[in-house]
């Protein structure tokens, strides 16, 4: 008898062992997949296009971060010739240092949204600008400034 009540109690204790273990690991699993989905989902976010203060916003960091990509899809492609070099991201250091000079510190003071077509009062570094904005595909993009 002992010996059998001896066998039963190592089969239990190995089958909560196991159960412990698994508990464990899906424990761990989980936090690795709810780690992964917010960092996705935050580095998604960077351009933000969603909406005409999105977008300004979205022009505000890439100007400060000198990032042509950021630049280039805040601008629609049939924009204005003179910002030809942003959407094609051809912009000289020059450029880019005039943009983080422009937009570095910029801020909004209203904006209007009529259909797909908006305008963005915004405070610059030496004056006040509207920006016209249209939706492409989704994405609020500049059109004019």
């Amino acid at each position: 008898m002992d010996k059998t009540g001896s066998m039963l109690k190592i089969h239990k204790s190995r089958k909560e062992t196991n159960y412990y273990k698994m508990r464990k690991l899906f424990k761990y699993f989980g936090i690795i997949l709810f780690t992964s989905t917010i960092l996705t989902s935050c580095s998604s976010n960077k351009y933000d296009l969603s909406t005409p203060e999105a977008t300004f916003n979205t022009l505000v960091l890439s100007s400060n971060e000198n990032d042509k990509d950021g630049l280039s899809l805040c601008f629609s492609k049939q924009s204005a010739g003179e910002f030809e070099q942003i959407v094609n991201k051809s912009l000289s250091d020059k450029d880019l240092k005039d943009l983080k000079e422009m937009f570095g510190n910029a801020t909004i003071k209203s904006s209007q949204i009529n259909g797909n077509n908006a305008l963005v009062f915004v405070k610059l570094s030496n004056r006040d600008e509207e920006i016209s904005m249209v939706k492409e595909n989704e994405n609020w993009v500049i059109i004019d400034f």
